[in-house]
């Protein structure tokens, strides 16, 4: 019988491809990856090493460019046309699976990998051609292999180089790029993204830094920074000394704490914390929020990767720190958006809710119930006052009457404390109560055209919930005007 031979169809590059990532940035930061691989791989001290991002709007161009190790001539076309052929090793190296590189292919017309190793005089290059890529990844009347295709579609030679032998660097230039959100084109969102997900240097800004870089180097797997650049400028992880919260307060970090998370198979991860009051959620817009997954030292997932892991999915929100995985027993799968199902995983998991999940849900749910009541009895004691008022100068207009009777029959309750004892004796003098304009006449004060239509006004505004606020300011200056003239 004869031996059937398996083949992979044309299909195979669009999976690794468009289809592997749910947003073009994602693509991005595999070549990113790619770079740290090559910086840690350069001969001497690569402290001086960076990374160039170029993003050119009217050429719709975009460039990666690293002065890491690069790949000598007689490996580049194996290298750069073979796919999930990597010799990289998974324990210690970022990407190891051979498929990164092809991220770009579904994002612009031409693909364009240029590649030089110290003491070399040739360039490598590899080009393929993205468009044609597309058209026959579309044609169904044609069947053809992924191997046929890629011959297609690449062109590969090699170049005599100008500059010093010593000089050594990869690029990826992606040329046309075809994104329909222009994503990979916006610069603004391009810095955004990498400074959370790259592995680059925390900000100035950011005080404490320094003491989590010299704790996190100690035991997390290839924890380094790199020297990031787009477009000429830095980038930097968001975090800084001053965090915003969404309801528009903030606070300083004055400290940080660390833990780790172990299991059977030993030490899984080591964390750093914001030492925060914890007194809301922090504001998205500053990209500080949540506790992030990063290994080594990019980020996994995003913010929301392990917010099921507490009681409520909010509360991660009201973090701010990040986790870094030690080690090689847990392995990113080929998204980054997650970890290869493993029982290590498993006890990562287990020892997070544990460590972190439980008992920040019951601190975070304790503050804010401690802070409702204390809320509850300043808010107790502004409606006593505000009803004492209506007593005493009549009430502005009935809506403002009604919201108050309301308020005070919700204090009332059983009528068994001293705040609901009160409130009914409040109730019982706002039910009697008059208008403001009558009460006014009655003590022989002229209540004139002009606060008469005042009043009209602030009723029409107390009548809208979004206006109420301001109709209680004005309200409190009229009462206040009434009792100077009392």
């Amino acid at each position: 019988m004869q031996r059937h031979r398996s083949a992979f169809g044309k299909y195979v590059l669009d999976s690794l491809s468009v289809g592997m990532y749910s947003h073009p940035l994602m693509a991005l930061r595999e070549y990113i990856q790619n770079s740290a691989d090559a910086i840690d791989d350069r001969p001497g001290s690569s402290e001086a090493a960076s990374i160039h991002v170029r993003i050119d709007g009217r050429r719709r161009s975009l460039t990666i460019c690293d002065d890491g190790v690069g790949i000598a001539c007689d490996k580049a076309r194996s290298t750069l046309l073979n796919v999930g052929c990597s010799a990289k090793d998974p324990a210690a190296n970022r990407g190891f699976r051979g498929v990164g590189r092809l991220g770009g292919l579904g994002y612009c017309d031409e693909l364009t990998f240029s590649t030089k190793s110290q003491g070399e005089d040739w360039i490598s290059v590899c080009t393929w051609d993205c468009k044609t890529l597309r058209r026959l990844i579309g044609d169904s009347s044609r069947l053809i292999d992924a191997q046929t295709l890629i011959e297609d579609i690449s062109r590969f030679e090699q170049q005599k180089h100008s500059g010093s032998p010593d000089d050594h660097f990869f690029t990826v230039e992606m040329n046309a790029i075809q994104d329909g959100r222009n994503q990979l084109l916006n610069v603004p969102a391009i810095k955004s993204y990498l400074s959370q997900v790259a592995p680059v240097p925390f900000h100035p800004d950011f005080d404490l830094g320094h003491i989590v870089d010299d704790e996190m180097a100690t035991s997390a797997a290839s924890y380094r920074a790199y020297r990031l650049l787009v477009n000429g400028e830095q980038i930097y992880k968001p975090y800084r000394d001053d965090v915003t919260l969404s309801r528009g307060t903030s606070e300083s970090v004055k400290h940080v704490s660390f833990f780790d998370l172990t299991g059977e198979s030993g030490l899984l991860a080591l964390g750093w914390m914001a030492d925060l009051n914890l007194h809301g959620t922090i504001s998205a817009s500053t990209c500080m929020d949540a506790l992030r997954l990063r290994h080594g030292n990019i980020m996994i997932g995003d913010r929301e990767t392990l917010s099921g892991f507490f009681r409520e999915r909010r509360f991660n929100n009201y973090l701010m720190g990040e986790i870094h995985m030690c080690g090689s027993l847990l392995i990113p799968n080929s998204r980054r958006d997650d970890f290869e199902e493993s029982r290590q995983k498993d006890e990562f998991l287990t020892a997070f809710i544990r460590e972190i999940g439980v008992p920040l849900s019951s601190r975070i749910r304790h503050l804010s119930n401690e802070r409702s009541k204390a809320n509850n009895s300043s808010n107790t004691v502004a409606l006593f006052e505000t009803a004492s008022r209506v007593i005493k100068h009549g009430y502005i207009s009935s809506a403002h009457k009604e919201h108050i009777v309301r308020a005070l029959n919700a204090v009332n309750g059983d009528g068994s404390s001293a705040d609901s004892r009160l409130a009914a004796e409040l109730l019982a003098g706002v039910n009697r109560s008059q208008d403001f304009l009558s009460v006014m006449n009655a003590d022989n004060h002229s209540a004139d055209h002009t606060a008469g239509l005042l009043v009209q006004a602030i009723e029409i505004a107390y009548g809208d919930a979004a206006t109420r606020g301001e109709a209680d300011r004005m309200i409190e200056a009229i009462y206040g005007l009434a009792s100077e003239r009392c």
